[in-house]
């Protein structure tokens, strides 16, 4: 897909909407297709699925909820993307949006430049989710068995790309790394069966902040409520970017980015799954991304020392972090903190 030449569906019931966005997006380009309801816009979809949908909510008979709803539920359109846009702005109203599968949300009145700039960098997503399923059912015609090679590659695959979205959030790539290894630790001590391939996943657990913005990604302090909102998208954002796979590998990486932010109490996102609802591949990356994540410097938070990490993961058993874990952490502390010795000799100052 050509980004620049990509195919939009507008849905709105207000004829000036539907004017001044697709002005705006065929200035930039696009072929834009008008839809005036919830149910013609199932129709042209039904038609010629479109590249991208800026879908408005409040309608008549069938309103935004409904459609996004329809089109995740259908196989043939589930992973086109969709963009939310109305004058709703009561944060449960956003919630629900990205609950029934929006990747999006954009207030009336909007601005143009946002509306530009949120489209294009949702279509280069998809141009680069295209690519991905391109590649990898370029390799399932090639490949006739797995090698150890072929595993060895998709690992590093997964470590590169875990290292990249570091990047954009100025970190190391020593993070995922270092995730990798304490998940691969605790997997065993549990007596998971997927150790390895947890391990192997794991790098990838934040891979939907490549769709946060830099402002709210690298904001050197607290972030406001509704950009903590954006911020906690990442998990569903990269479940869908992974999902598109039934490799064994891609398919555990989706789970851990989908679930490293639940809690064992139920308080956590982005579903507030609690106990073993939570997958133990998310139960396990979550107390390795905290553990790491603490103990590093951040742009909005200094390092925390070893002591008081300790102390939180005390305080946070049953509560946070799935209690028999964190017994198993502190019954081999000495070998997670070989791990962080380790890696110790490879950071910057």
């Amino acid at each position: 897909m050509d980004a620049k030449n990509a195919d939009i569906l507008i849905v709105d019931d207000t004829p000036a909407n539907l004017q001044l966005l697709a002005g705006i997006l065929k200035d930039e380009g696009y072929k834009v297709r008008p839809a005036s309801s919830g149910r013609m816009a199932l129709d042209a979809i039904a038609k010629r699925a479109p590249d991208l949908i800026l879908l408005d909510i409040k309608m008549p008979e069938m309103d935004g909820y409904e459609v996004c709803t329809a089109l995740k539920s259908n196989p043939q359109t589930q992973h086109i993307p969709v963009l939310f846009i109305s004058a709703l702005t009561d944060v449960n109203d956003k919630l629900k949006a990205f609950s029934v599968g929006g990747l999006d949300y954009i207030n009336k009145p909007f601005q143009f430049e946002e509306v530009k700039a949120r489209v294009s960098t949702h279509l280069q997503l998809k141009a680069l989710q295209n690519q991905m399923e391109q590649k990898i059912e370029e390799g399932i015609n090639k490949i006739q068995a797995l090698s150890q090679e072929i595993i060895d590659t998709q690992r590093e695959a997964i470590l590169t790309l875990g290292e990249i979205c570091e990047t954009r959030s100025h970190e190391t790539g020593l993070h995922v790394k270092r995730v990798a290894e304490y998940s691969y630790l605790l997997a065993r001590l549990v007596g998971c069966a997927d150790a390895e391939l947890i391990r192997q996943a794991s790098p990838m657990h934040d891979i939907g902040k490549v769709a946060i913005p830099d402002r709210i990604l690298n904001k050197p302090g607290p972030l406001t409520p509704d950009e903590w909102e954006i911020m906690k998208t990442h998990s569903q954002l990269g479940f869908q970017m992974l999902s598109v796979s039934q490799r064994p590998l891609l398919s555990m990486a989706a789970i851990i980015a989908h679930q490293h932010h639940e809690k064992w109490d139920g308080s956590g996102y982005p579903q507030g799954l609690k106990g073993e609802e939570i997958h133990i591949a998310g139960r396990i990356t979550a107390i390795a991304d905290v553990l790491d994540a603490l103990g590093h410097k951040r742009c909005y938070k200094p390092a925390w020392e070893f002591d008081r990490i300790l102390a939180l993961f005390k305080d946070e058993r049953g509560k946070h972090f799935d209690p028999t874990l964190i017994d198993l952490f502190f019954e081999n502390l000495d070998q997670f903190v070989a791990i962080i010795e380790h890696y110790r000799q490879f950071e910057r100052d």
